[in-house]
């Protein structure tokens, strides 16, 4: 299953990402590691570990990883991804690399993975968490339309100690079928 955008292509995380996605981190560690502990020590062994259990937590139906790649270049950007809370609920978690941020694509990523949530996952909410410092995650958790609900009530761990985080959330309205046409 392949996600497509304007200018992406969003795909579940499998072993043929790794190589990708190890660049992208190698790329962007100073930027991820103060929110990220996997940016501690990246390596490409990590990377393809990583990458095969994304690829088998889709068989769960708990965990939804999607590599992002822009289509122009084939480059693997980054992930955006899914965790299941409980039936109809997940969080949202997206990074990307350093030298494409503020393109808008994590933006049209996160639109995509969204809209898939809502109507093949059959999610009402979206929680999200973002470094109280991370201003580009922020930012983009309120383009998507994710609502500002305040701190969150504990600190999450990054790759240099554990860091204030602030929490948002996304609700569904519920899918109405729209009446019949007269005429």
């Amino acid at each position: 299953m392949t996600l497509e955008t304007p200018r992406l292509l969003l795909e579940p995380v499998g072993a043929s990402h790794a190589d990708g996605l190890y660049a992208a981190v190698v790329a962007s560690r100073a930027e991820l590691l103060p929110w990220m502990p996997w940016a501690r020590e990246p390596t490409r062994e990590g990377n393809i570990k990583m990458a095969l259990r994304d690829e088998k937590a889709w068989s769960d139906d708990r965990v939804f990883q999607f590599a992002i790649i822009e289509k122009e270049s084939n480059d693997v950007l980054g992930v955006a991804g899914l965790n299941r809370e409980g039936g109809d609920s997940a969080e949202l978690h997206y990074w990307i690399r350093s030298d494409r941020s503020g393109l808008g694509l994590t933006t049209e990523a996160c639109r995509a993975l969204i809209e898939w949530a809502r109507d093949e996952l059959a999610l009402s909410r979206l929680t999200l968490w973002a470094g109280r410092e991370n201003h580009a995650s922020r930012r983009v958790a309120e383009k998507v339309g994710f609502t500002h609900l305040g701190p969150l009530s504990w600190r999450p761990e990054g790759g240099m100690g554990d860091f204030e985080a602030e929490s948002y959330e996304l609700r569904f309205s519920p899918v109405t079928s729209a009446p019949p046409r007269e005429g």
